[in-house]
């Protein structure tokens, strides 16, 4: 038996899609909790995100905080957006791609791991718990990813063919 079974089964790609949805659906319903619904438009409360934690004030040398570029209701519709294109990305890959399956997995590893990295610059706020399930989501999502990642290269090299590793793991 191959180690590699769950991936050959679909297993491991459907875990993924799950894990990527769920992410982009709790940030959107992060709309709907914090914002009442208002998806477009300046909807973020003055002062820190609900649920931050206070922040101590930055050394003089830190340099300003990273401002947002956009409201923050509106990037976590984006966030929602943005998973769903790289699922379905992550889905037709093997058609799209080819042997570059794998930039896939990296675009959903980047994408996962900078909301995590904006949420610990944002003071890693935990509304109703939500934010530290979203992150324990995003840590399973790029574990996951890695693991489909190292299935999809080192079947890549023993088989040569790029042909038969994506009509195994999918």
């Amino acid at each position: 038996m191959k180690s590699d079974l769950p991936a050959r089964h679909g297993t491991l790609p459907a875990l993924i899609t799950v894990l990527a949805l769920a992410d982009g659906v709790l940030h959107l319903s992060l709309d709907f909790i914090l914002f009442h619904g208002h998806l477009f438009g300046f909807g973020s409360p003055s002062g820190p995100p609900p649920g931050a934690a206070p922040r101590a004030p930055r050394p003089p040398t830190a340099g300003p905080p990273v401002r947002l570029p956009l409201p923050l209701n509106e990037l976590f519709l984006l966030n929602f957006i943005g998973y769903v294109v790289l699922v379905l990305v992550f889905w037709f890959g093997p058609r799209l791609l080819g042997r570059w399956r794998w930039l896939a997995d990296v675009a959903l590893i980047v994408y996962a791991a900078a909301a995590v990295l904006a949420w610990l610059d944002m003071g890693r706020p935990n509304p109703m718990g939500l934010g530290y399930l979203s992150k324990g989501i995003e840590i399973l999502l790029v574990i996951a990813l890695v693991a489909h990642a190292w299935v999809l290269l080192a079947r890549h090299d023993v088989d040569g063919s790029s042909a038969e590793v994506y009509s195994d793991v999918r």
